[in-house]
């Protein structure tokens, strides 16, 4: 008998997968035992919340590998449009910071060349190219989810401030009345009016001096909050008549948001389409045809 045969074999492909899978594992273990901070990115509210209560002011090793990549490469703070999705996610409470998303790339990028660098297969180098983009694209989907949020209030915005302006406020005191309430457009808000008092300029515009907040919006890439802002700051130096153009805007808004919503509810059979058949055809026609097949397959 051959001694080859007789011995299993120990190193298989599949094993190697494991064993590196293993590997990888312990190295994220080691990292997130010795240096919980790295939840900053994946978890941000946590991170700050362990960082507060640990009583830790001063950057982490993340941060600092990312800071240093982006001293030596500035691009990489405008990289897939980091730098906008990023002010975006500036009006919730999970904004992190450039250097915590470079540094997430990068280290997620170095754990990932390892299966590739083992197994001296080329194809698995990709695996460090997702890990590199997974960072961004999150920070992506995060801020688009914050765009859509900014744009499903408008409507509401617009009742608020016709509300208030109805009642004899002033527009400016109406805009800082509206930043009380919770939300991005609020924290918005409240940053239009704070930039405004500390800069010493009007919120609205006056004369030739463009106001605060058509300043501020056009920082944003959304067309309905720049064409919101510029209708609401006509609005406000229109004086007596301002209540009556933004009940105008409201009803507006209104008519926009029900067309919106059933174009939404007309696309929503079709959306559906594709993961009905997916998770429910296929499965039940699998359950139905198996009993048939198996004789076939038996003889075969």
């Amino acid at each position: 008998m051959n001694l080859n045969e007789s011995l299993p074999m120990l190193f298989v492909p599949d094993q190697i997968l494991v064993l590196a899978a293993s590997l990888l594992g312990a190295i994220a273990v080691i990292l997130l035992a010795r240096r919980i901070d790295i939840g900053l990115m994946l978890s941000p509210a946590a991170g700050r919340t362990v960082a507060a209560y640990a009583g830790k002011s001063e950057p982490d090793a993340l941060d600092k590998v990312g800071g240093k990549a982006l001293a030596r490469w500035p691009l990489l703070g405008s990289l897939f449009g980091l730098d906008r999705h990023l002010r975006w996610l500036a009006l919730t409470d999970h904004a992190p910071q450039p250097a915590s998303v470079v540094g997430m790339a990068l280290l997620l990028t170095g754990v990932a060349l390892l299966p590739g660098i083992l197994l001296l297969q080329p194809l698995l180098l990709l695996l460090a190219l997702l890990a590199f983009l997974y960072p961004f694209l999150r920070i992506r989907n995060q801020a688009n989810a914050v765009r859509a949020k900014v744009e499903r209030s408008l409507p509401e915005l617009a009742a608020i401030l016709a509300a208030e302006m109805a009642a004899g406020l002033p527009p400016d005191q109406a805009l800082e009345r509206a930043g009380a309430w919770t939300g991005p457009v609020a924290a918005l808000l409240r940053h239009v009016s704070e930039e405004a008092r500390r800069r010493g300029r009007p919120i609205f515009s006056r004369g030739g001096a463009q106001g605060m907040l058509v300043q501020a919006v056009n920082r944003y890439d959304l067309p309905s909050l720049r064409a919101f802002a510029a209708q609401v700051d006509a609005a406000a130096s229109k004086g007596v008549a301002g209540p009556e153009l933004m009940n105008a805007l409201v009803r507006t808004y209104i008519v926009a948001y029900e067309d919106k919503a059933l174009q939404a509810a007309e696309k929503l059979e079709t959306r559906l389409a594709v993961p009905s058949v997916l998770f429910f055809f296929l499965p039940l026609l699998l359950l139905i045809l198996a009993p048939l097949m198996m004789p076939v397959l038996k003889v075969l």
